[in-house]
């Protein structure tokens, strides 16, 4: 089977394009995004233990601030589904690891084959 080089490489030019117009025309999303994954990236290196609860607090603010934005400008931003839906999983994330880590519970749960009876 022969593939269309030429139509796959239209399609992800103008998926290309299309994320550069969206962040040209919002670049208050890009803004919190950024914030976003500097806050990730502040959790990710090392944190004092007492300050942890606090860096993940940020992080799951940071994300609920990127979907709030995502949901209110979808339209006029251009945000495609797939986006939004990537934006809400990241800060469902975000805050079952604040709600992990705030309780003192581990970041992610031991898989079932660790936790013996």
């Amino acid at each position: 089977m022969r593939t269309p080089v030429p139509a796959i490489a239209v399609i992800a030019l103008v998926g290309f394009c299309s994320q550069a117009n969206a962040q040209a025309q919002c670049p208050e999303l890009t803004r919190l995004r950024s914030e976003a994954e500097r806050a990730l990236k502040r959790v990710t290196g090392l944190v004092p233990p007492s300050d942890r609860c606090e860096t993940y607090i940020r992080v799951s603010m940071a994300w609920d601030a990127v979907v709030q934005y995502a949901n209110d400008h979808r339209e006029s931003c251009d945000i495609s589904l797939p986006s939004l839906s990537e934006f809400e999983k990241r800060h469902r994330e975000a805050v079952s690891a604040r709600d992990n880590v705030c309780s003192g519970r581990p970041l992610r749960p031991f898989p079932p084959e660790v936790i013996r009876p």
